[in-house]
């Protein structure tokens, strides 16, 4: 739109006017003239300020608006608003209505531009050119609204109209305007198509070599390699600016490179390397050199190509994608996943292009998980052994520590060095401190001696004075000597072997010392399966490495057979086989887990490949053992049926069939024929231990607690009775030995037995305190005609 060359027109009549007329209107024509004429002027510089920035034709980034921009738009909002307010009648009143709309939504201001765009349409009748530039402008609002129907309805009929009428800006606002659409909206497939139709209906060839740079770009987004490579030529059929011509040549090698044609694409990257003009774009095109080289098969030289490439362009985008390449090329080419994992960290942290992002993040976690599963391996695989080799253990940490003491040796020499030459540096100083210090005046004087020596030398022609490194030489190698000798004498307080506090544990010179390890062997060999399997399927999955994946897969089976991971290992092996074609040795995996793994989820991953029935995991093999255990139960064959319900528990602890197994085992104990009750109870006991929660513990806990009181009862009361007895200091059957003497002495009986040794010996054992007698005389003596009856019995005792 020209706001201008309109204003001129108004103004040759309104000046012939002035003839005819007074003082007054000169003044209005001069006030509300200027006033426009300012505006305007503030307008258009405000507008060429906004679109002076770099931006790609189809760019969907929000316009940026400078600051000094802004205070414009202000000010142009302002003077609008003014001539609408005090010149409502002039002719420039529309005018300032598109300038008010154009203000507001460089502002972001959308509605209020909607508005504005709106009155002007309700005022305009004549001029066809603004009322289409007007609805071009609602729509751009519309969409920035989200109205999106109404938008792009009006954009079609703002294009047919700008097409039928040949207004070439407004052509090219529709086009870019709903291109940027649908690219924003990912539909790039009509992007294109609106781009081609764009390219044939407008002339201007320097817009055109945009448009079909921007198509390039579409397709190679789409992959669409052969059109991009027909787009990025066809730039330069037309008239490409100095920016765009690098620009599109580059893109244009590349689609050479991606069009299998790399030797050409070299070509084209070698040429324009040597031509001043690509100066500024030197970096990019030594990084797709690089590129171009991997694609020849020329890994090395690619290798160096971008080590060239990250040392000459530090700190660029180009750099950091080098150092993606570089690791890409040591991961897949050269087999070096340590010094790969560090350049996927080193790109990870840089400024990457667009597309490298999310690669390099990705590869960087995948590098940093391969580095943190191998070190485990090898920590645990190392102390592993050291564990089961103790012999082995003891011999490394020998050499370990002599090999530490030496370092450690070698560095108090280093630092006693250090000190006696800092006290030589000193010498001359007569202020410095140190000279309080009769360690250091001892090394002064000797210094001095020494000087001396060396002065004498010189004098008799065995020593050159221009030789000053022999003579400083002289000086180090002398109080080395004397301060290790001081240092090593017993009598010095300073001795360093007195008063080194380094202990072994804190000798550290030397990294990975030998380690035992700090859990069981089977936890050891469950976390070293755990970690080798998922580094397996690391190699198999990701890093592409099927033959480093085999090895770790047998390795868990023949050395780690953990029963948490061996149906896993077992998978995955399968899959290592279907991944080589070998489907037979495949299948016979994925049948043993199937037919020996129905409790485990992994059972019906095996099932869908080998195309069988998919197990119900809910399924509990303890459910049909219980039920024949039942059986047994019922036909009364009790002894096999405790048998087998316990066995039960045994063999399904975590089944929820095992506490019921464990309650009807106690059960059968207790009732019935057998009548166990001490052994009901130990079963009873086992059940409330070992599953609390349980159902069944409710239904036991009370008789189990009744039956513990009642047996603490009754071995308090054995208790009492044995100790009553023990105060006797006579066994029940020396006092019925003593009555019956008693009696048959009254009798006049003779027939009588001697207690024996082996009843003294039992009385002995029960803990009381037996008898003792001088002689076999002593011995207290039994009739034989009598039968004799213990005074206590326990049974009547207790019932």
């Amino acid at each position: 739109m020209i706001l201008r060359n309109k204003s001129f027109k108004y103004f040759l009549v309104i000046f012939s006017m002035l003839g005819f007329s007074g003082c007054s209107i000169w003044e209005n024509f001069t006030t509300y003239f200027n006033l426009y004429y300012n505006t305007s002027t503030l307008f258009e510089e405000a507008e060429k300020e906004i679109f002076a920035q770099k931006r790609d034709l189809f760019s969907t980034e929000p316009l940026i608006v400078p600051a000094t921009t802004k205070a414009s738009l202000i000010k142009v909002i302002e003077k609008s608003s003014k001539l609408l307010q005090f010149y409502s009648n002039s002719s420039y009143v529309n005018e300032a209505l598109l300038m008010l709309g154009k203000s507001f939504y460089y502002q972001g201001n959308y509605l209020k531009s909607k508005k504005k765009f709106e009155e002007f349409l309700a005022a305009e009748k004549n001029d066809e050119e603004e009322i289409v530039e007007a609805n071009l402008w609602l729509a751009k609002c519309a969409f920035e609204l989200r109205d999106f129907s109404n938008a792009l309805k009006l954009l079609e009929e703002v294009r047919s109209k700008a097409v039928e009428e040949g207004y070439e800006d407004i052509i090219k606002e529709s086009y870019v305007q709903e291109i940027k659409y649908r690219i924003k909206e990912n539909d790039i497939t009509n992007a294109i198509k609106l781009a081609n139709e764009f390219a044939e209906v407008y002339d201007d060839d320097v817009v055109r070599a945009r448009i079909y740079y921007e198509l390039g770009n579409m397709y190679s987004k789409l992959n669409d390699d052969k059109n991009a490579l027909i787009a990025y030529e066809k730039v330069f059929e037309n008239e490409p600016d100095f920016d765009l011509e690098i620009a599109a040549t580059i893109k244009y090698a590349n689609s050479l490179r991606d069009n299998n044609q790399p030797d050409k694409a070299l070509k084209v990257f070698e040429d324009i390397r040597r031509k001043d003009k690509f100066r500024e774009s030197y970096g990019e095109i030594d990084f797709q050199i690089g590129k171009t080289l991997v694609e020849i098969g020329d890994y090395n030289r690619a290798y160096d190509q971008f080590k060239i490439v990250d040392t000459t362009y530090r700190n660029t985008a180009f750099a950091s994608a080098s150092n993606f390449e570089m690791a890409e090329l040591l991961r897949t080419r050269f087999m070096n996943y340590d010094s790969a994992g560090y350049f996927y960290a080193k790109a990870s942290t840089a400024i990457l292009p667009e597309e490298y992002r999310e690669k390099a993040k990705s590869n960087n976690q995948l590098f940093i998980k391969y580095a943190n599963l191998r070190k485990d391996i090898n920590r645990f695989s190392r102390q592993l052994f050291y564990s089961q080799n103790p012999a082995v253990f003891e011999k490394d940490s020998s050499e370990y520590a002599a090999d530490s003491l030496k370092l450690l040796t070698e560095f108090l020499e280093r630092k006693e060095m250090q000190e006696i030459w800092s006290g030589v540096d000193t010498l001359l100083n007569p202020k410095n401190p140190k000279l309080k210090d009769s360690t250091f005046i001892k090394d002064s004087i000797f210094v001095r001696d020494s000087l001396i020596k060396i002065d004498s030398l010189i004098q008799i022609g065995l020593f050159s004075p221009q030789d000053s490194i022999g003579l400083r030489q002289k000086l180090i190698d002398s109080l080395k000597t004397k301060r290790l000798n001081d240092l090593k004498d017993p009598k010095n307080p300073q001795n360093i072997f007195k008063n080194s506090k380094v202990s072994l544990d804190s000798v550290k010179f030397k990294r990975n010392p030998p380690q035992k390890l700090k859990i069981s062997i089977d936890s050891a060999k469950t976390v070293l399966a755990k970690n080798s399997l998922e580094l397996g399927n690391l190699f198999l999955t990701e890093l592409n490495v099927q033959d480093s994946a085999l090895v770790l897969y047998e390795s868990i089976l023949d050395k780690y057979p953990s029963p948490v991971y061996y149906p896993n290992t077992l998978y995955a092996l399968g899959s290592y086989y279907l991944t080589v074609n070998n489907k037979n040795k495949a299948d016979s995996l994925f049948e043993i887990i199937y037919d020996n793994y129905k409790d485990r989820t992994i059972v019906n991953v095996a099932a869908n490949k080998l195309n069988k029935p998919l197990i119900n995991l809910g399924f509990d093999p303890a459910k049909d053992e219980y039920a024949s255990a039942e059986d047994l139960m019922l036909e009364g064959n009790y002894a096999q049926s405790i048998v087998k319900f316990y066995n039960i528990y045994n063999k399904y602890p975590k089944s929820p069939i095992a506490p019921q197994a464990l309650y009807t085992t106690g059960w059968i104990l207790e009732n019935d024929d057998l009548f166990l009750l001490d052994s009901a109870a130990v079963i009873y006991d086992t059940l409330i231990a070992r599953y609390p929660s349980s159902q069944y513990v409710k239904k036991v806990s009370k008789k189990v607690t009744a039956y513990k009181q009642e047996k603490t009862r009754q071995e308090q009361m054995l208790k009492d009775s044995l100790a009553a007895l023990n105060n006797k200091h006579l066994t029940d059957s020396t006092l019925v030995a003593e009555n019956l003497i008693k009696q048959d002495e009254e009798k006049g009986t003779d027939e009588t037995i001697i207690v024996s040794d082996e009843q003294i010996k039992n009385q002995k054992h029960e803990g009381k305190e037996p008898l003792e007698f001088a002689n076999q005389n002593d011995k207290p003596k039994l009739p034989i005609k009598r039968k004799l009856e213990p005074l206590w019995d326990p049974r009547k005792h207790f019932n």
